[in-house]
């Protein structure tokens, strides 16, 4: 974690530090005598990433192109990439960065652009910006974006064949196998397919919209208490809005490594109320109690604690 944070730093010193900026740098050096070494090695890490492009560009025959890369010739590349590699810098070719997030994880982090986003558990994102565009690929999990306003550089979140481009809003975006779905909190987002012809869709605040292969996109309106329900876990809760204790479960199921298992005959019925995401014992007590049921903890050699409600 300090080798990511000093990372972070070595790229905002590289683009220019704000007033506010240096003085947190100041707060977060003083923090632990580790942070101004780990500074140090990124700074050096990101000095050689940048030798080794102006020497490419200066021996290219061709013109530079436009989408900006960070080039790695025999020598310093090798070097450089030793450094990033023993730093967990997570550089791309392209100067993208991946972004994961462990299971019961939820992170917060504000984007070079200014952009603000927070990462659900169990989450992949790589972060790709160019001059022209701002990208954001998920392969999986979930995460709510706050866009910086920026017309010249839309901003992209591709979910598989999905796009997502919003300019100066806010939505949610949750990755489901080959499918998604999208939550609009503020202004408006454009959504495609690039394995469709169809026109792109426009989803406004307080709409969501469904995406799933083979289908057109699919959009409605969501209710306050839907819009309560779907994006609680950024705050660490989990909203049961007559869910079916199924669906509730594997709600949990994606935050704890304590697995919970519902009875067929249960799966369907509804419960209410709202959790902590790592409230699983509560939830389990509280929601067997609603439908009638009982709760049954066992342990599976391989698999850990397992808690059951059951009829």
């Amino acid at each position: 974690m300090i080798d990511e944070i000093a990372c972070r730093w070595a790229a905002a010193i590289d683009r220019g530090l704000s007033d506010a900026e240096e003085t947190e740098l100041a707060v977060w050096l003083a923090a632990d005598r580790r942070h101004r070494g780990a500074l140090l090695r990124s700074k050096a890490a990101l000095r050689l990433v940048d030798q080794g492009q102006a020497l490419a560009e200066r021996d290219a025959e061709a013109p530079i192109p436009l989408r900006r890369r960070r080039w790695w010739p025999a020598g310093v590349g090798a070097v450089a990439a030793a450094l990033v590699a023993a730093l967990g810098i997570g550089w791309w070719l392209d100067g993208g960065e991946r972004i994961d997030t462990r299971l019961g994880e939820i992170r917060s982090m504000q984007l070079a652009d200014g952009s603000v986003v927070i990462i659900n558990s169990g989450t992949a994102l790589r972060v790709a910006f160019t001059r022209g565009e701002r990208h954001v690929e998920m392969t999986k999990g979930e995460a709510w974006f706050q866009v910086a306003h920026n017309r010249a550089r839309p901003f992209v979140v591709a979910s598989g064949p999905y796009r997502v481009q919003a300019v100066g809003t806010a939505f949610d975006v949750r990755r489901e196998g080959e499918a998604a779905r999208v939550v609009v909190t503020t202004g408006v987002v454009k959504i495609w397919s690039v394995d469709s012809d169809d026109a792109p869709r426009h989803v406004a605040a307080g709409e969501w919209a469904v995406l799933k292969p083979g289908k057109a996109i699919a959009t409605r309106a969501m209710r306050p208490q839907a819009s309560d329900q779907q994006l609680a876990w950024r705050e660490r809760r989990i909203v049961l809005d007559n869910m079916t204790l199924g669906e509730a479960a594997a709600e949990f199921n994606r935050y704890n490594v304590t697995r919970l298992e519902v009875a067929p005959q249960l799966a369907g019925r509804r419960v209410v109320g709202w959790f902590r995401i790592d409230d699983v014992d509560g939830f389990a007590a509280s929601s067997a109690a609603m439908v009638g049921g009982r709760v049954e903890r066992v342990e599976r050699p391989g698999e850990g604690d397992v808690t059951r409600i059951l009829p």
